[in-house]
């Protein structure tokens, strides 16, 4: 892709090995790769030509459109108490699709989840948003694989009790659309948090939460973890969200 006709340069793009990068001005970027250690992953200021020659084509970073938005929230609408459970499969889902396209598993363990990490977050890249996003991925994982950890568990499907299927599936087909198209890329864990909390919110006001997240997400259950994990992440663009619920 190139730039626009009027001379601008997008504020935010994502390369073809999904790392993220941030415009400085008169055409140049700086990246960050979230994969790496910390204080390690920023990548060098260099302009579009350099970096689509060497991390090939690049596409903008663009809001989602209103059928996505309007997609998602029929998807949590299916889902009624398991929509918090099912975007989080939904996530581990594409993150382990995203390690399978990458390569085998076996062959490169660490480069297939750091293209994975960045599939996730080059949106925003070392965004509070992007850190928290993994914690949802590991909770969508053991929804997704609840008796054996390997991927071939994923035949057997997620947890039905917590796991609304169809509603898992579109919005992980929402999602991939935003990683993955070739003329554009959304940001994801802001985009799905600010669309969740504006669904619990339009749909069921102050009981949001409650609404759209089963009794073992509920504050003060004994899964303190994946209550914050979720909580955090997922609710905290609405506008009842109350961070003591998490902190107490």
């Amino acid at each position: 892709m190139t730039k626009s006709n009027t001379g601008d340069y997008p504020h935010r793009i994502v390369d073809s090995q999904q790392h993220g990068w941030l415009s400085r001005g008169d055409g140049i970027y700086e990246g960050y790769d979230p994969s790496e250690q910390l204080g390690d992953g920023r990548l060098e200021p260099r302009p579009l030509a350099e970096i689509e020659a060497q991390f090939g084509q690049w596409r903008p970073v663009v809001p989602p459109t209103a059928d996505e938005l309007e997609e998602l929230h029929a998807a949590y609408e299916a889902a009624g108490n398991r929509a918090i459970g099912s975007a989080a499969s939904a996530i581990a889902l594409v993150y382990h699709q995203a390690r399978n396209r990458f390569g085998p598993w076996n062959a490169d363990i660490d480069g297939t989840a750091a293209y994975a990490h960045r599939t996730l977050t080059a949106g925003r890249p070392g965004s509070w948003e992007a850190a928290a996003i993994m914690d949802v991925v590991a909770f969508g994982e053991e929804l997704n694989y609840p008796v054996a950890s390997d991927a071939s568990a994923a035949e057997a499907g997620p947890d039905p009790e917590r796991v609304h299927q169809e509603a898992r599936d579109r919005i992980a087909a929402v999602v991939r659309a935003w990683t993955l198209s070739e003329d554009r890329y959304t940001e994801v864990p802001a985009t799905l948090s600010r669309s969740v909390a504006a669904y619990a919110d339009e749909r069921h006001g102050v009981e949001g939460w409650r609404a759209i997240a089963d009794e073992w997400l509920q504050p003060g259950s004994p899964d303190r973890e994946n209550v914050i994990g979720t909580y955090r992440l997922l609710y905290d663009a609405s506008a009842h969200f109350d961070p003591s619920a998490i902190t107490a």
